[in-house]
This record gives C-alpha cells, structure tokens and sequence, in this order.
C-alpha cells in the first residue's frame, strides 16, 4: 500500500501577498474539505420515501468505471453515520462501455431503490442522456446519483444544476477552469500550458475546449497535444514521454493534466516524463496527486464527493425528493494540494502565500 506523508507548515503572511491570495481563499480549504451543499434555494417538500429497515434495507446497485475508489468509501460512510440501512452492490464496468448492457438488464430485473454511477462514461451508458435516441436501452424509471461527472451539462446528462429534469442527480466535483488557472497564475507567472489529452473521451473534449476559451484570458499560451492511437485503435501510453518532451520543446512551462482517465491511468509515465523534462504538472483531480507525481493542483477529495452522494442518495430514499428536482450538489471548496518532493526536482517552489492556504504532501514514490 502506498504510504502518504503529510507536511504541516505555518506560515506568516504579508497584508500585501494576503490581498494577492483571496480569490484563492474562497474556493480552497487547508486539510479536510467542508462538506457542502449548494441547494439553489431547494426546500423539502414535505415527501417521504419508504422507511428502509435493516431486515429490508435500501437497495442500491452501482456501476463504476475502472474498480471501486474513495468515493464509494465516502458514499457508505456517510449513509452508515446516517444511521441508514443499505445493500450496495457494485458492477465494473472494466474500462469498456460494451460491458453495461447486462447490468443494464440485470438492474431492471433487481429493480433496486437508487442506481448509482461513476464517470461520465459509466453514467451515459448505464442511464443515457437527457435527449436520447433509444431510451429504452437505459435506464429510465429508477432515481439515479452520478459522482465523478466533470460536465454533467455539457455532456448532457442533466438540464442544468439546480434541476436536472430527469430521473438522475448527482455531485459535481471539477473546480470551473477558470478558478483553477487562477491557482496556477497564483503558483508562478506561467506563459504556456500544455494539455495532452486522449481524444476519444468526452470529458477531455469538453475540458479542452473549455482550455481554449480561458487559457488565453490569463495571459498564457494553449498548446494541445492529442494521444495517438496504437496498432489496436486505442490510445497510445507508449506516446507520453514523446509528446511531453514535444510540448517542452515547444515552449510549455506547465503540463496541464484534466478529468482524463487514460491520462489518469498512466499518470505514472506521464509525471515521471515531465519531471525527467523539468516540467511542473499541474492536476485537476486528485488521483494523479495521490498515486503518481504531479506537482500541485486545486482538487475535490474523493471521500468527500462520495459522501456528498450518500447525502443525495438520503434525499431521494429517505425524505423522498424527486431527483428530476433536486438539485446537482457541488462542493463549496476545493483543496490546493502541493506535492513537495516533486517540488524539489522541478525547482519551483511556490510563493509563500500559496503556502498559507496549501496542503503540503510527499508523492508516492514510482519505480
């Protein structure tokens, strides 16, 4: 098991750098992440859903992506100190959409009281999207709560945040690209941000175009590097070390690592070759911090996001609420992680206002 060995640092901080930080105060919490709500003025409506007991406990089948996470750990620790009595079943979906149809086939023979997905991927083959051809291949009729969804609009999943319009909620966990370059811009004056990203997912997609519009409204320089496909038509690990030192050599002063799960998958390459290239690396979600060898990034802690579902998951089972309006919950604050050994290869040390509101750990080390 890979060992996690947390830095406490205090630090005096000057009015001036104090002024600079506050942008980065409001969306940042040093240590456990707060766990919060936004309800877009929700009010119970005075429903309630069947009384579950633990002789009949509440059903819930989840389907996730690529092996259980935190999350999972977060959504039955958060229904266990609820005092709620559950059944969790969970499907893998083994990195490949083809595999859902017979858990699709096998929740509507169960008919369990909650579906819960992983990942946008996972969540669009198991209950589909807003407007879809072929409804009747999904999931339709019974709640649902999606995590890990970085676009939940963008890739149709929900009309909007504060009511879904569907059957389906869930938790968004991606801070907005916007606050995240402004935690970069905080770290360093960088110039150029690299993105390598595998085209064929629709995250990274999304993410990318959302790069294209924001990146240069901070004063810096986009560059894209698409993964190419090997000989089997899926996209080419082998390629990363290439494509960092392409985008070093082209003048990127930070890698940008997105909601990317083949980049996540292989994020040990990846961060090995950007320090190898003296790149710092900048991550959006937690998994490339917490199992390889990026350097900082502003994050949502995956415990968190899973109980933040298990709460979602109460409003639907226990008071009742209709996920067609309950609204996506959100995380009011994300976490400035900083992982200090990488630090020290890169040489690039943050300034000291950062390090007021950052959490400061050592990476796992790779082979």
């Amino acid at each position: 098991m890979k060992q996690e060995r947390i830095r406490k640092i205090t630090v005096l901080v000057s009015p001036a750098a104090g002024m600079a930080m506050r942008a980065i105060r409001r969306v940042t919490a040093t240590g456990a992440t707060m766990l919060v709500l936004l309800s877009f003025g929700l009010q119970d409506a005075g429903a309630q859903g069947r009384q579950a007991t633990p002789d009949e406990p509440y059903r819930i089948i989840g389907v996730v992506w690529r092996g259980e996470t935190e999350v999972e750990d977060g959504f039955r620790a958060q229904l266990r100190q609820r005092g709620i009595p559950f059944e969790f079943e969970v499907k893998n979906l083994d990195l490949d959409r083809n595999n859902a149809p017979p858990f699709i086939e096998e929740i509507r023979q169960k008919q369990p009281d909650l579906v819960y997905t992983w990942g946008t991927g996972t969540t669009t083959s198991i209950v589909g999207r807003v407007e879809q051809e072929n409804p009747g291949d999904y999931i339709r009729d019974i709640p649902g709560v999606f995590v890990l969804v970085a676009y939940p609009i963008e890739a149709n999943i929900v009309e909007k945040f504060e009511r879904p319009g569907r059957m389906v909620t869930g938790v968004s966990y991606l801070a907005p690209v916007d606050v995240q370059l402004g935690a970069i811009k905080a770290y360093h004056d960088f110039k150029a941000l690299a993105v390598i990203y595998d085209e064929s997912a629709e995250n990274s997609r999304i993410n990318v175009e959302h790069l294209r519009e924001a990146v240069p409204q901070v004063g810096m320089k986009l560059l894209e590097y698409r993964v190419p496909d090997n000989n089997e038509g899926r996209p080419d690990p082998g390629a990363l070390p290439e494509l960092v030192q392409r985008a070093r050599d082209d003048g990127a002063d930070l890698l940008y690592m997105g909601p990317d799960s083949f980049v996540t998958r292989h994020s040990d390459v990846y961060t090995s070759s950007a320090i190898e290239a003296g790149l710092p690396t900048f991550s959006s979600t937690q998994a490339p911090l917490l199992n390889s060898r990026a350097m900082f990034g502003l994050v949502t802690d995956y415990f968190t996001v899973g109980r933040l579902a298990g709460l979602q998951a109460e409003r639907i089972l226990v008071d009742g609420l209709d996920p067609q309006t309950l609204p996506v919950g959100q995380l009011a604050r994300n976490k400035l992680w900083i992982n200090m050994d990488v630090v020290h290869e890169v040489g690039l040390y943050p300034p000291l206002a950062l390090m007021a509101v950052a959490d400061f750990r050592d990476s796992p080390k790779t082979d």
